[in-house]
C-alpha cells in the first residue's frame, strides 16, 4: 500500500516525527445547547485530549513497515476523499461518493488522473448516474459530467496544496497559500454564474455578495479583513506559545467562521474555508473532521453558518468585532466541529490498535 503522498512528504511519516508543542486545552468558545442532551463539549473536550495522548503513544509504538502503517494510510485516505465529497456536497458540486473516493485516493497516492474523459471511460457513467440523482433523473450531457469531475479532481489538488504547504511543510497560514489554495480549487470551472475562472481564480473579488438576506463584507474592505485575519490568528499562536497550550478545535472553527463571513472570493468560499478548518484542525490538533456526507449533517452544518452570519448582521452596531471581549459567534460551529473530530479520532485509533480490521471502511460520521 503507498503512504498519503502530498508534495513534500507522507501525512503517516510525517505523524510519526510530531513532537507535541502544545497542550490541549480547553477554550471559552463553545455552545452548549446545540448538541442536545447526548453530547456535553466539558465531557467531549475531556476525552478529545485523552485519545491525542493515546494516538502519540500508539504511533509512536508503530514498528517501521508494520502493518499498522498500512491500516493508517488506508484510513488517513479515507478520511480525507470523505472530507472532499462531505464539502463539495454541501455546496451540491463534485459527483457521488464512489467516483469521489476513486479519484481522491488516487490524487492523494500522487497519480495521474485524467480531467476528460469519454463515454468509453468507466468513470464517465459513474458521473452519469451521480448527475441524473441529483438532477432527479435529467440526462446530463459531456459538459455537465466534465464539470463535477473537474470539481472533484480540483478540490483534491487544493486539499493535497494547502496540507503540503502548512502542514507537511510546516508554513504559517498566509494570504498567499488561500490565494493559490483558492486557484487550484477553481481552476477550470467558470461560475454558475458565468463569470469566468480566469477572472475570479485565486483573486479578491471586486463585486458584491450576499447569501439570502445577509451581505458580506464590502469588495474594497476584503484585502484589509484578510490581513486582520492573517494577524490575528498570527496574535493567536503566539499566546498559545507562550502558554504551551492549545485549543485546535476552537482556533480552527473561529478562523474557518471568520474566513466565510468575509468571503473573500467570488465563488469556492464554502469549500476553502472547509480546507482552513481541516488544515488547521491537523497542524495543531493531529485532527481531521468529514462533515457534510449526509443530508442531516449538511443541514445542521449550513444552519450553523447561516445563524452565525445573522447573528454577525445582528450585532454589527452594538460590538467592535476586533474586542476581544465582543461575542464568539462560531461557539456552535466549534460545538459541532468537537463532536466530529472526537468520533473521528477516536475511530482513528481503534483503526491504528486493529479494532478497525474487520470492515476497515471509515464510517460517514467520521
Amino acid at each position: 500500500m503507498q503512504s498519503v503522498r502530498l508534495p513534500g512528504g507522507s501525512i503517516r511519516a510525517r505523524s510519526l516525527r510530531l513532537e507535541a508543542s502544545f497542550t490541549i486545552s480547553k477554550a471559552d468558545a463553545y455552545d452548549y445547547n446545540i448538541l442536545g442532551g447526548d453530547h456535553d463539549p466539558d465531557d467531549l473536550h475531556e476525552e478529545l485530549a485523552q485519545l491525542s495522548n493515546e494516538l502519540g503513544q500508539v504511533m509512536q509504538s508503530f514498528p517501521s513497515a508494520s502493518a499498522k502503517e498500512s491500516l493508517a494510510d488506508e484510513y488517513l485516505l479515507d478520511v480525507l476523499s470523505k472530507m472532499i465529497f462531505g464539502s463539495n456536497y454541501i455546496e451540491t458540486t463534485g459527483g457521488g461518493l464512489d467516483v469521489t473516493l476513486k479519484i481522491c485516493q488516487a490524487i492523494f497516492k500522487d497519480e495521474d488522473v485524467p480531467e476528460i474523459i469519454d463515454d468509453g471511460d468507466p468513470d464517465y457513467e459513474m458521473h452519469k448516474r451521480d448527475a441524473m440523482r441529483n438532477d432527479k433523473g435529467i440526462h446530463p450531457d459531456t459538459s455537465c459530467i466534465l464539470r463535477s469531475r473537474r470539481e472533484i479532481i480540483q478540490h483534491a489538488r487544493a486539499a493535497s496544496h494547502i496540507l503540503s504547504e502548512i502542514y507537511l511543510h510546516d508554513k504559517d497560514l498566509d494570504e498567499g497559500i488561500i490565494l493559490e489554495t483558492h486557484r487550484i480549487l477553481t481552476k477550470g470551472i467558470d461560475t454558475e454564474q458565468g463569470h469566468s475562472w480566469t477572472q475570479y481564480s485565486g483573486v479578491y473579488r471586486q463585486l458584491p455578495v450576499a447569501a439570502g438576506l445577509h451581505s458580506f463584507p464590502p469588495a474594497d474592505l476584503v484585502p484589509t479583513r484578510m490581513r486582520q485575519m492573517i494577524s490575528s490568528l498570527n496574535n493567536d499562536l503566539v499566546v498559545a506559545a507562550k502558554e504551551g497550550k492549545i485549543d485546535p478545535v476552537a482556533l480552527a472553527s473561529k478562523y474557518c467562521h471568520e474566513f466565510v463571513n468575509t468571503h473573500p472570493f467570488l465563488d469556492g468560499n464554502g469549500r476553502t474555508c472547509r480546507l482552513i478548518l481541516n488544515v488547521l484542525l491537523l497542524k495543531y490538533g493531529g485532527l481531521l473532521v468529514c462533515i457534510g456526507q449526509e443530508d442531516g449533517t449538511r443541514e445542521e452544518y449550513l444552519s450553523i453558518a447561516a445563524r452565525a452570519s445573522e447573528n454577525i448582521a445582528s450585532a454589527r452596531d452594538d460590538w467592535d468585532e476586533d474586542d476581544e471581549n465582543s461575542p464568539k459567534h462560531y461557539k456552535e460551529l466549534a460545538s459541532f466541529t468537537l463532536k466530529h473530530a472526537t468520533s473521528s479520532l477516536r475511530k482513528f485509533i481503534q483503526t491504528l490498535k486493529g479494532d478497525g480490521r474487520k470492515g476497515n471502511e471509515v464510517s460517514r460520521e467520521a
